[in-house]
């Protein structure tokens, strides 16, 4: 019985034809995959910097922000991460107010969505309430939210994937982000939150406005 094993391990005659037969698929293969997951991990680690990169200029502003300011931003970080198209964002304002409700809760100042995205409501805050940092009453942070689809040039065990970047900042140098009352007229399309206020102190969402 083991004498056939030995034979077969010690005969070295072999066919190249056949060995390249074999082994050109796997090989192939193995190339194609390691350039598509390198390429995805490209994808994701730029898209990852531009996001920060984004909210880091937010964090910088101290004057009024308009809709056309993150639309600008937006098309910043499609080129910095290289996605000229399909990629979209969504910057909020997003405050702890310590005297809501029995332990406090977050509530949304405004938050403005680009690329056919939905804009933050605060019923979509428990969908992200543990990555939202703790708070002092009254205070405000920036969250930056991109969205980056991934189609693969070839199938080689990964789908058409959408990579989801999530920062929060804090106002640098001022308490807040000032972001448009809607008197712009070049801020038509702003997203209003469910708590922002203009000088009157109406909501345009509210009043059914906007």
């Amino acid at each position: 019985m083991l004498r056939p094993v030995r034979i077969f391990v010690r005969n070295e005659r072999a066919a190249v034809a056949l060995e390249a037969i074999i082994m050109t698929p796997i090989l192939a293969w193995l190339f194609t995959a390691s350039f598509i997951f390198f390429d995805a991990f490209r994808t994701y680690n730029t898209s990852l910097k531009a996001t920060y990169a984004i909210a880091d200029v937010l964090s910088r502003q101290t004057d009024l922000v308009y809709g056309s300011d993150i639309e600008g931003l937006a098309n910043i970080f499609q080129h910095i991460s290289r996605n000229p198209g399909g990629s979209s964002m969504r910057v909020s304002e997003i405050r702890w107010d310590a005297d809501a409700g029995s332990d406090g809760e977050y509530a949304v100042d405004w938050s403005y969505p680009t690329g056919g995205e939905t804009r933050l409501r605060d019923s979509d805050i428990p969908n992200i309430i543990d990555q939202l940092p703790v708070m002092a009453n009254g205070e405000r942070v920036i969250v930056v939210e991109t969205f980056v689809p991934y189609d693969p040039y070839f199938t080689v065990g990964i789908d058409d994937i959408e990579f989801t970047n999530f920062t929060v900042t804090r106002p640098r140098f001022a308490g807040q982000l000032p972001f448009d009352d809607g008197s712009n007229p070049s801020c038509t399309s702003c997203n209003w939150g469910e708590n922002q206020t203009t000088t009157d102190g109406t909501n345009p969402l509210n009043e059914g406005i906007l």
